[in-house]
């Protein structure tokens, strides 16, 4: 018996085992229960198959010859390295989230959320190749949360779609930190591993083993050689098989220049070549024709004007001018302005900002978001007093009576209106209709990450007014693309469009 069996009791029964998942090379995954909260959960054991045994009668693990004592000692300690990673660094909507940790049967247990869905692996497995659009979405997704990786100095090592999960959000997540490595700027790697080498989606110098120095065009290779398979159905060819001259297969004909130019640029072998930032890579996949640009801030014309107020289906008596912005009542607890922050129209995208932030700035990084290092200050530094409530730089208004929605607010206008994806003077987004039939317009402005700005043109987010109440690196945010719209919570460092409320 290599799995636990079902109805197997964990932490004096803290844990049920519900069914086995998978195994992979650290362990097996299990479906579980929290007793008590009576929610799912997925625990991942560590159980080297080739290396372990296990006692049917006590469950309890040995290790199959003395041998091999050292190097299960080994990829033990990796496997409770990356649950302490996973539960203390990385804090983002599309990573998987561990709750617990614990040692029982003479090995270690962690506990994950468990997310309703499927890998992509699993989805082309079943439906076969995807579309363009949604295998370019989830690539987005995943490339976000990638990016968020990229920024604690840590790569990932094995992208590759079994190891990227779709809830039944329809949002991405990646999982299987494993065979993730930690780098240090002065000394390169600081933590050593054994890397993951999936064939088809390990770059050269991953699979010779020559991976010393912080590259995010590793990781980039993986995320392009993914996007390929989303699109073909086909593993590509080992980096070793393509060295020796062999081709990838061709893609669809109905695959657009930017992507094929996305994956042909995420693939080269030498990786000098790729795009060195995943931002760089999603700025190739966003591209229409050769380059993409935002509509200029103009002046709209009378006749322009009339049209929109028509297109928005609002009437002048439903708007309220407040500190420069014109607000409409939607039937709902707020009104809602009618244009973003910085945008004076309501197809214009306006300005970023980072959460709670008043000032837009070049770089959107974590290292200059104001308010994580409030949180950094109030829980590292003890000196500091606690009563500052910094929550309330997130609520500051920018000098008149108006402020961010709350996360309750948002809710509201997702739950309690009418969307309807549409386009505005050439800007895609939602038209959204409140129950008394008035209009407003989110254009999918996207959103800032370090320099760059992601997802221009197919995607929106507007930060609301309410932190994340596990942590305090992240807060709530209303994203939306084509046929989806929902509140999440997401690092607050990251750029994002703020649409005001009045009472």
């Amino acid at each position: 018996m290599n799995n636990l069996k079902a109805g197997t009791l964990l932490q004096n029964g803290k844990y049920k085992i519900v069914r086995f998942i998978n195994s992979g090379g650290f362990g097996c995954t299990y479906e579980g229960v929290h007793t008590m909260l009576e929610t799912k959960v997925a625990i991942k054991e560590f159980f080297v198959k080739d290396f372990c045994n296990r006692d049917e009668a006590t469950l309890h693990i040995t290790i199959g010859t003395e041998s091999k004592r050292a190097l299960v000692a080994k990829l033990r300690k990796k496997f409770v390295d990356e649950a302490k990673i996973l539960f203390k660094e990385l804090h983002h909507p599309g990573i998987v989230r561990v709750t617990d940790i614990f040692e029982e049967n003479g090995t270690a247990y962690y506990v994950m959320d468990y997310i309703e869905g499927c890998s992509l692996n699993d989805m082309i497995k079943t439906k076969g190749s995807l579309s363009e659009a949604d295998a370019v979405r989830y690539i987005r997704q995943a490339g976000e949360a990638l990016a968020y990786v990229h920024s604690k100095n840590r790569l990932h090592l094995d992208i590759k779609p079994g190891n990227i999960m779709i809830g039944d959000d329809d949002h991405a997540i990646l999982i299987d930190f494993g065979t993730s490595k930690q780098y240090d700027e002065a000394e390169g790697e600081n933590t050593s591993t054994l890397m993951g080498k999936t064939p088809g989606f390990a770059p050269p110098e991953q699979m010779g083993n020559d991976v010393v120095k912080f590259t995010p065009a590793t990781d980039i290779y993986s995320l392009g050689a993914t996007l390929y398979k989303l699109l073909t159905g086909i593993t590509p060819p080992s980096a070793a098989q393509l060295m020796s001259g062999e081709e990838l297969e061709p893609m669809p004909k109905a695959i657009s220049e930017r992507t094929r130019k996305a994956v042909e640029q995420a693939m080269q072998l030498n990786k000098k070549k790729r795009p060195q930032t995943v931002a760089e890579f999603l700025d190739i996949l966003q591209q229409v024709g050769n380059t993409i640009v935002a509509p200029k801030l103009q002046a709209v014309q009378d006749s322009e004007a009339t049209q929109l107020i028509a297109e928005v289906e609002t009437v002048y008596e439903a708007k309220q001018m407040i500190n420069g912005h014109e607000y409409v009542d939607l039937g709902l607890s707020v009104k809602w302005a009618t244009c973003n922050v910085g945008a004076n129209a309501p197809h214009e995208y306006g300005d970023y900002f980072a959460w709670g932030e008043t000032a837009t700035k070049r770089e959107y990084t974590e290292e200059n978001c104001k308010t994580i290092e409030i949180r950094k200050r109030l829980f590292v530094d003890k000196t500091i007093d606690k009563r500052e409530n910094f929550k309330d730089t997130a609520r500051a208004n920018w000098g008149g009576s108006w402020r961010m929605p709350t996360k309750a607010e948002m809710e509201e206008l997702k739950n309690r209106c009418t969307w309807t994806w549409t386009s505005q003077s050439g800007v895609k987004g939602y038209k959204v209709t409140g129950p008394n039939g008035n209009s407003i317009f989110l254009p999918t402005a996207g959103y800032c990450g370090g320099s760059s700005r992601n997802s221009v043109g197919e995607y929106g987010g507007y930060w609301s007014s309410t932190p994340y109440e596990s942590d305090t690196d992240n807060a709530y945010r209303l994203y939306f693309y084509s046929g989806y719209r929902n509140v999440h919570w997401l690092s607050r460092y990251f750029g994002r469009t703020v649409r005001p409320v009045s009472e």
